[in-house]
């Protein structure tokens, strides 16, 4: 055995840890994107559902050559964001919300800011009236590039508490025609879970349109009720136009 690879099994051994050479996959999707297409460039990405920039200030310190369009509708949260995003150039952000059709929409809001969802008017009506919301502006993905004349997106990320298969029918003309290299989407993983849509639902809605599974990322088990089974996942797909560039190579 090697002096190298004894010193690594020893420290193993007496820490309790796995030593890597590089980061196993589903870990980073970033550094996974990185290790099976080196030459690609992240130009643009939508951040839709960004809240109050988490994801974004990620985004801008791994690629700062990229434009970053950040959308959130909650007024709050939308304060938040814009906070956090001072002074960073590249970054665009929109108080809206994006779905399957363009309008107006109503927010439930939650006191867990990352909680907040659209929710139809039947919805709200059944609550109690005590319940808070907001009304709030929607647009789809391919209005909004139309105006802003964005032809393509490296990574769509969509991160809207169970509206994610609506955004994607927003942008539905894009996927056909290859326009988004990937979509993060968050998916439930079990019937229980009422709040995300299930990962066959999105997975079938995406195949449909030539994008496959890239990759698994930020699996949670059912923490409301301790259980140890998936509730959700971050799930990333990748384009077939991707796919068979990476094949040409």
């Amino acid at each position: 055995m090697r002096i190298k690879k004894r010193i690594k099994t020893f420290i193993e051994h007496l820490t309790g840890t796995r030593i890597f050479r590089r980061l196993p996959r589903g870990i980073s999707v970033f550094n996974d994107i990185k290790g099976a297409l080196p030459d690609y460039h992240m130009d643009t990405i939508f951040d839709v559902g960004a809240n109050v920039g988490k994801s974004a200030a990620s985004y801008t310190a791994l690629f700062p050559a990229s434009r970053i369009f950040c959308f959130e509708p909650v007024a709050e949260t939308y304060h938040y964001l814009r906070r956090n995003m001072e002074g960073k150039e590249q970054v665009c952000c929109f108080q809206l919300a994006m779905g399957a059709f363009s309008g107006k929409g109503t927010i439930l809001l939650n006191s867990n800011l990352t909680m907040s969802c659209l929710v139809d008017e039947e919805t709200v009506s059944l609550n109690n009236e005590n319940i808070r919301t907001e009304q709030v502006k929607i647009l789809t993905i391919e209005e909004f590039c139309k105006v802003r004349e964005i032809g393509h997106i490296g990574y769509l990320k969509i991160d809207v508490e169970g509206r994610d298969l609506d955004v994607l029918k927003g942008a539905e003309k894009m996927l056909i025609e290859q326009n988004i290299d990937f979509v993060e989407v968050e998916a439930g993983m079990n019937p229980q879970n009422e709040r995300h849509v299930p990962f066959g639902t999105l997975k079938a809605y995406l195949e449909r349109h030539n994008y496959l599974i890239f990759g698994i990322y930020e699996q949670f088990n059912e923490w409301p009720t301790k259980e140890p089974h998936l509730r959700r996942v971050n799930a990333v797909f990748i384009s077939q136009k991707m796919i068979g560039l990476h094949k040409c190579k």
